[in-house]
């Protein structure tokens, strides 16, 4: 089949059978054989711009027009992470004969190709073995089999690093690449809407105590009543890195849990005119993320006037410590809202301590970031109780007739009939 039949063998199954509930099993066969030829079309199509993005290296067109070859690929509509993987296959494919004829043949993705090629290159690099010699013509021929028998883009990778450091000489004392912290990269920008993104590349080591403790502190976490997270995974593993960050801003020492965070976040607050408080590295915040990091965050609030000189300064004591921390610990256990533990928990003022609030066991319960966060944003309130227990008040969005709940650790399985504080 040509490009143009895969098309309109496309439009032709989307306009007769899109939109019915059931389809026969001919035109299952049919949709499947279009998607295996529009895969293997991309495939060939990836080749074609991997050999282009060769040849333009080498005649210097991205040097005419006065920029770098990946530069030159962006664009013209490339996306970023594509357009290096171009260039890998592009200068992969001049010297692996083998990986070149698959590129041509559209038997194999790009993102499998490229795994075949970041394998190869990085056993020749490891062993000093030439792309001629026996050793990196046997692995080419084993990976594009390992590819072809289905394998994976990781599998292959895996596969590779294995080879480096079977083949490496036994003086080598070089630590493995992935292995070796010295290597080890982080970056992070700020987007446009006020988030932070980046992205990180670890040794192996690093890399599995930060999966595992993901993995560990990301896992579900039933309702009190045993129904099941709603939360998706992704969300999951940002609310456990967050736990994460926090815990790694308390002292590690024995008061670990009674003491205060220790990293100090600087807030700077306008005195003379309505514009936002800012934070000292990400820039403007909400009145209700300042109230958020009053709770529980070290903070040193700067005075700046019409020009952006400090007036005053304000550090009061106004966090949960020592013997206060530790009777509220002992109190709610954990998060009275999800029963996250409690070594994951802010302690929030009831009663904000920007509106007067005081610091004092009756004004203060466990929340963990990401319920802190509902409280602080989503409409949940929470009071404290003539038993001198929290009660959480959900939002009408919840609970249109607002009924209190008790602290997750006061909870049971069956529906209670609360007394509101």
């Amino acid at each position: 089949m040509t490009g143009g039949s895969f098309i309109e063998l496309a439009d032709r199954l989307v306009d007769e059978f899109g939109s019915q509930g059931t389809v026969v099993a001919d035109v299952d066969c049919e949709i499947v054989a279009a998607i295996r030829g529009a895969v293997a079309l991309r495939a060939v199509v990836d080749g074609v711009l991997a050999r282009l993005t060769s040849q333009a290296e080498r005649v210097g067109v991205a040097t005419h027009c006065g920029m770098s070859l990946r530069e030159l690929l962006v664009a013209n509509g490339v996306a970023p992470a594509v357009a290096s993987r171009l260039i890998r296959l592009g200068r992969a494919a001049e010297v692996l004969p083998v990986l070149d004829r698959h590129s041509r043949d559209g038997g194999l993705s790009a993102e499998h190709l490229d795994a075949v090629a970041r394998g190869i290159d990085h056993v020749a690099r490891r062993t000093g073995e030439r792309v001629e010699s026996d050793l990196i013509i046997g692995l080419e021929h084993r990976l594009i089999s390992q590819a072809l028998s289905g394998a994976s883009p990781a599998a292959i990778i895996d596969d590779a690093r294995a080879a480096a450091i079977a083949h490496t000489p036994a003086d080598e004392p070089e630590i493995p690449v992935a292995e070796n912290p010295e290597s080890n990269e982080l970056s992070y920008s700020q987007g446009d809407d006020g988030r932070l993104r980046g992205e990180f590349d670890l040794d192996v080591a690093t890399g599995e105590r930060l999966i595992t403790a993901l993995d560990r502190a990301s896992r579900p976490r039933p309702s009190p009543d045993g129904s099941p997270d709603v939360r998706t995974a992704a969300r999951r593993r940002a609310d456990s890195f967050a736990q994460l960050v926090e815990l790694a801003t308390r002292n590690l020492a024995p008061d670990a849990l009674s003491g205060a965070p220790a990293t100090e976040l600087v807030v700077t607050v306008p005195l003379d005119r309505p514009d936002p408080a800012r934070l000292n590295w990400l820039g403007p915040i909400s009145d209700l993320t300042t109230k958020l990091l009053a709770c529980d965050a070290t903070l040193l609030g700067i005075g700046v006037d019409l020009n952006g000189a400090p007036v005053s300064v304000a550090a009061d004591k106004r966090l949960f410590t020592g013997h206060a921390r530790k009777v509220v610990l002992a109190r709610d256990r954990g998060c009275v809202k999800c029963g996250a533990p409690a070594a994951w928990c802010d302690i929030h003022h009831i009663a904000h301590h920007a509106d007067g609030g005081k610091t004092v066991v009756d004004n203060g319960c466990l929340l963990c970031r990401s319920c802190h966060t509902a409280v602080h944003t989503a409409g949940w309130d929470i009071v404290m109780g003539h038993d001198r227990h929290p009660w959480l008040i959900p939002p009408t969005s919840v609970d249109p007739h607002r009924k209190p709940l008790p602290a997750y650790n006061r909870r049971t399985l069956t529906v209670m009939e609360p007394r509101a504080a």
